[in-house]
This record gives structure tokens, sequence and C-alpha cells, in this order.
């Protein structure tokens, strides 16, 4: 594994996430919503991927109403591949966490502010696709992606063949 356990005010996850387009108060000493959370942090210190959801002791649901859990800041600054990490981090989960709700695993993708022509491409490489209920955020801006949790860790089956066969038609 390319990741290691840290924690809401990890400093590291802090520089990190003060050059990611979601981060709020740059410079702020924690990066990460309240609630249960999951962080981590590449070995080599060039990657932050953080995982939330409501703590389920608290009664509270999160303002979606999903039941799962949240990828609420990925940032990848190095070498390592992001679909690869997106991955492992799924796996760490399963892992340190177990099962989750039934809403499975959740992430927003601001499209006007990822600098690609395929925002989200990642995360889509990892498995997920858009909500089918819910497949933008309720102010709109953002697109809602979601995998079933049964297939934490597990690469999205076509991607490769797909784009392959693209090449090869061109």
């Amino acid at each position: 594994m390319r990741w290691r356990l840290g924690n809401k005010a990890d400093p590291v996850g802090c520089r990190l996430a003060d050059g990611h387009y979601s981060r709020r108060k740059v410079g702020a000493p924690q990066f990460m919503p309240p609630g249960d959370t999951l962080v981590l942090i590449a070995d080599d210190d060039s990657a932050v991927f953080g995982w939330w959801r409501p703590h389920p002791a608290s009664g509270l649901r999160s303002m979606n109403g999903f039941d799962g859990w949240t990828c609420s800041i990925f940032r990848n600054t190095g070498s390592y591949l992001a679909s690869e990490l997106v991955l492992e981090a799924e796996a760490i989960l399963v892992r340190e966490r177990g099962d989750c709700g039934p809403s499975g695993l959740l992430t927003y993708v601001w499209d006007r502010k990822v600098r690609s022509s395929n925002p989200g491409f990642c995360f889509k490489v990892a498995g997920y696709r858009k909500h089918p209920e819910k497949p933008r955020s309720a102010d709109g801006r953002k697109t809602l992606l979601w995998k079933p949790w049964h297939l934490a860790g597990v690469q999205a089956s076509g991607l490769a063949r797909d784009a392959l066969s693209a090449r090869e038609a061109a």
C-alpha cells in the first residue's frame, strides 16, 4: 500500500488540502468536516485522501440523505496513478471500517473547478458512475459519483477494453 493513516489535523494533509479547490479556509488546522473520518496520506507525502460520514452514534444524517462514505478530499500531486490511489483508499476503508451504509461510496466533483476535460476521470476508472437517483448536487454545481460498497477496491470493467477498441477503430 502507498498510504499511511493520518487524521483531520495531519500537517501534510493540511498542506495538501490548502492547494485543493474545495478548501474553505487555507491554513486552517483541520481539513475534514466533523463526523467519522478516515484520513490517508501517501507514503511520499504527495497525496491526501479523506473519507467522511456522519458519526453513526450521533443520529445525524448527511445533508444529501445518503448513508455511506463520501470522499471529501482527494489531492494527488505526485507520480502515483490517481485511479490506483482511489482503489487502495477503498480497500483501506473496507479493512479499517468494515461495511458502510447502503448508499456505498460517494464523491462530488465540482466540474468547473477541475482542470480536466473529463472531471472525475480517476474515480470513473476506479468504477464510479453518476448516481442514478441524484446525478448532481442540490445546487447543481457538482457531479455526484457513486460506487456500490461491494465493489470497493475493484476497478471498472470495460473501460480499458473500450478505450483500446476506440483506438483500433480510428
